[in-house]
């Protein structure tokens, strides 16, 4: 009961500093805040802070692999047994469980720190080989021996990537994020 209280109280820190810091990011930029002012705004200490974030730069990477965590979740509670319509639904019920606002905050102070894009993954590796192992367990199969659950789960998360990289270039600042992962997994699957 302790450990559960203690989680969920490291939860709503890190929440809190992650707003925090978006906040002041959209308000001032990212160069121009400092880790001291984020953890004042959160109502938390520097050493708290620093226990909770290794860097600053990981403030800003955090939501994807928040996301990318979440879809393991979904397609690990998925009760088909169609692994690409299992990964569009995980992929598509964690992406719109954000608030677009939040989406359109977060790419704007992206696209303002140069660099931080090419350090961007949509899915971490560790998910990665958990989607494939997933995918594998549904299609009856050994995944390091058949190629067909590692080449479904890396083809429609390359779909997804250049939805979400099509996002981030979008010149219509109101577009969400959802609309351009529709977009392009419906191609995808109008392909097949």
């Amino acid at each position: 009961m302790a450990s559960s209280l203690r989680t969920k109280q490291r939860l709503r820190v890190r929440s809190d500093i992650d707003a925090a810091a978006l906040r002041l990011f959209v308000e001032h930029g990212y160069e121009r805040v400092t880790t001291e002012e984020i953890a004042a705004a959160a109502g938390v200490s520097p050493s708290t802070y620093f226990r909770h974030v290794p860097s600053k730069v990981d403030l800003l990477l955090r939501p994807l692999r928040s996301s990318s965590a979440g879809i393991v979740a979904l397609f690990s509670a998925y009760s088909g047994s169609d692994v690409i319509a299992g990964l569009v639904e995980a992929i598509r019920a964690q992406t719109s469980q954000i608030d677009p606002e939040l989406h359109l905050r977060w790419r704007a102070v992206i696209r303002a720190v140069p660099g931080v894009l090419d350090r961007v993954a949509l899915i971490t590796e560790t998910d990665r080989r958990e989607l494939i192992r997933l995918a594998a367990e549904r299609m009856g199969c050994d995944p390091e021996r058949d190629w067909m659950p590692g080449t479904t789960v890396c083809s429609l998360l390359a779909v997804v990537e250049f939805g979400f990289r099509r996002w981030m270039g979008e010149t219509d600042e109101n577009v969400a994020l959802i609309e351009c992962i529709d977009s392009a997994l419906q191609s995808y699957l109008a392909c097949r």
